[in-house]
């Protein structure tokens, strides 16, 4: 007497991926090892119908396993999903500081690819000219730009920075803060080691401590081709700076007390003088 070959699900599963159309398929079998139930995945490009006499007839040829058809649900859903945004990219940084205040204005600008234009997004702020000061002003800048992205209320807030040195390369850390609807505080981290200038440096291990949250955040609405601002010189409801979370820490918001230094006046009402930093 010939023996029977037996059949697992998988490979069951494995032959019904392999016909046309068919993106996903799970068979179930009850405790004697009969089916159940077979569930399809399938895009829109073909008939349900004829989805299930595809199944009917795969088995029937293949094991010699017959299904009733009222066994076989095929759910089916749209493919080409809408074009999603690039990953935000670093295009450049400006310190400019004053030499009558010792504040430094800093901008960082970033950009990201919509359906083969660019839309770019520009984060302003001021702070202390100190070396700390700087990088924290760097990394706030950074995430203000990344925040105009954002569907609000989600926002990324500076939590602190830090240089370090590994390997005998010099390199520097971004811890930040991100706040969700539910009021939720999840700390990130970015690192970048330090190749030309620290202060870019910084910019890209903020940037690296945000990237992998920004694949899977709600963004707000964006068109091709256009500029927005974050900063002391923002207008408008859109560019109004999102509320820091609770228990804020240094570093996480522009400091109320900071004037953009070319805003700043001379006691004869003259512009103070400026001394780009190099």
């Amino acid at each position: 007497m010939s023996e029977k070959k037996t059949v697992s699900v998988r490979d069951i599963e494995s032959l019904l991926v392999c016909l046309p159309g068919i993106q996903k398929a799970r068979v179930v079998v009850n405790d004697w090892g009969a089916i159940e139930e077979i569930h399809i995945l399938t895009g829109l490009g073909r008939n349900p119908k004829q989805i299930v006499r595809d199944v009917q007839s795969a088995l029937k040829a293949q094991w010699d396993i017959t299904v009733d058809r009222r066994k076989v649900s095929v759910a089916q859903i749209q493919t080409s999903l809408p074009a999603t945004p690039g990953r935000l990219r670093y295009v450049g940084l400006e310190v400019k500081t004053s030499g009558r205040t010792g504040k430094s204005e800093i901008v960082v600008t970033l950009d990201r690819a919509i359906e083969n234009q660019s839309a770019v997004y520009i984060g302003k702020t001021v702070t202390h000219s100190s070396e700390v000061g700087t990088l924290l002003g760097v990394a706030r800048a950074t995430c203000m730009a990344v925040n105009l992205t954002l569907a609000p209320p989600n926002a990324f807030f500076v939590d602190d920075v830090a240089t370090f040195t590994i390997g005998q390369k010099d390199a520097i850390a971004v811890m930040v803060d991100l706040l969700t609807p539910r009021g939720n505080q999840e700390q990130l981290v970015g690192c970048a080691l330090v190749k030309r200038d620290i202060r870019e440096a910084c910019v890209r291990a903020t940037l690296n401590a945000m990237n992998r949250r920004l694949e899977v955040l709600p963004h707000r609405g964006m068109s091709s081709s256009s500029t927005e601002t974050a900063g002391g010189d923002a207008g408008g409801d859109k560019d109004k700076p999102v509320a820091a979370p609770s228990g804020e820490r240094p570093g996480q918001m522009e400091l109320p007390d900071l004037t953009p230094f070319d805003k700043a006046e001379d006691e004869e009402g003259q512009p103070g003088p400026l001394k780009p930093e190099t």
